[in-house]
C-alpha cells in the first residue's frame, strides 16, 4: 500500500497520530531528501513524539529503506519499479508540508491509479491553508498560484491575470516566495496592483513566525532592515472594485509577454472581435 504523508512546516508537534503510525509501520520510506527526512525521524525519536515500540532509533531508522524521489528523478523511478514493490507498506514524504502541493507526490498517486494500488491521503499541514485561515479575509474562493514565475516581466504578466480572473466576485490569491524574491514581488504587485490588501506571512508555525497585512507599500516599508530569510505565503485579496479599476487596455494586453492563444482570449472579451480574429490579427505583427 502507499501511503503520502505531510510533514510539519515548522512546527514538530504539528505531526498527525496518523503521520506518526504511518511512520512506525512503513518498510520503505520514499522522500523528496532522504537526509531531511532522516533528520525529522531523529527529532521525532528524541522528542518522545516518535515511539519505537522498544527499539534503539538508530536501529528503528536503518530498518526502514529510504529512498529519493523528488522533482528531478521522479520519471526515472515509475520507470524503475513494478507494481510488486507496494505489497510493502511505502510512505511518501516531501521536505515539508503537504505531498502534491508544490512538491513531488502526483506521479505515485496516478501510477497507483493506473496499476490498481491501493493508497491513501493523509490530511496535514499545509502553509497556503494556514496563510489563509490567519490572513483574516472572509471565506472567498481563493486561487492557489504556487511559486510566481522568477524572471520579473513573466512574474508581473502572471500577477496581471491572476487580478483579473473573471469568477463572479470577489476572491483571494495565494502564492508562495522565496526570500530572495520576496521584495521585488511585492515591489512588483506595488507598482500593478497598489490598493490590493496583502498578508503576508513569514516562517509560518515556526518561533520565529511573522504576519504583515496592508498594501505592498505598506510592508515593503515594514520590511526595511529585517532579516527576510524563510519562505514567505502572500495572499492577496482581489475585490471586483479593484479588478474594474485595473482592467487593462487592448493595447496594454498586446504588450503583455504571453502565449498568442492566451492573449488573443483576452484580447476577443475587451473588445468586439472574435478570438480567430484576435489571433490572426497576433500572427501579423
Amino acid at each position: 500500500m502507499l501511503i503520502l504523508v505531510p510533514t510539519p512546516i515548522g512546527n514538530l508537534w504539528d505531526i498527525t497520530l496518523r503521520a506518526l503510525e504511518s511512520f512506525q509501520n512503513a518498510e520503505i520510506v520514499l522522500c523528496e531528501d532522504t537526509r531531511v527526512t532522516k533528520k525529522l525521524f531523529s527529532l521525532l525519536i528524541e522528542r518522545g513524539i516518535l515511539n519505537t515500540q522498544g527499539v534503539e532509533g538508530r536501529d528503528f531508522i536503518e530498518s526502514k529503506q529510504f529512498q529519493s524521489f523528488h522533482s528531478h528523478n521522479q520519471e526515472s523511478f515509475i520507470e524503475s519499479i513494478s507494481k510488486d514493490m507496494f505489497d510493502k507498506n511505502v510512505v511518501y514524504v516531501s521536505d515539508a508540508g503537504m505531498p502534491c502541493i508544490s512538491d513531488p507526490g502526483s506521479k505515485l498517486i496516478s501510477y497507483a491509479i493506473r496499476h490498481d494500488i491501493a493508497f491513501d491521503v493523509l490530511p496535514g499541514a499545509c502553509a497556503l491553508n494556514v496563510a489563509f485561515a490567519s490572513s483574516g479575509i472572509e471565506s472567498t474562493p481563493f486561487i492557489f498560484a504556487g511559486f510566481l514565475p522568477h524572471k520579473q516581466q513573466e512574474r508581473r504578466t502572471k500577477l496581471i491575470l491572476l487580478s483579473q480572473l473573471d469568477i463572479g466576485g470577489d476572491y483571494s490569491v495565494i502564492c508562495y516566495e522565496s526570500p530572495h524574491r520576496i521584495l521585488d514581488t511585492l515591489k512588483d504587485i506595488a507598482s500593478l496592483l497598489p490598493s490590493v490588501f496583502i498578508s503576508a506571512h513569514k516562517e509560518l508555525t515556526k518561533l520565529h513566525q511573522k504576519r504583515y497585512e496592508g498594501r505592498a507599500e505598506d510592508i515593503i516599508a515594514r520590511l526595511e532592515g529585517h532579516n527576510l530569510k524563510g519562505e514567505w505565503v502572500i495572499v492577496l485579496k482581489i475585490a471586483e472594485s479593484i479588478k474594474q479599476k485595473q482592467a487593462l487596455s487592448y493595447e496594454e494586453v498586446l504588450m503583455l509577454d504571453i502565449p498568442p492563444k492566451i492573449k488573443a482570449k483576452i484580447l476577443s472579451k475587451i473588445s468586439t472581435k472574435t478570438i480567430k480574429q484576435c489571433y490572426e490579427e497576433l500572427l501579423q505583427k
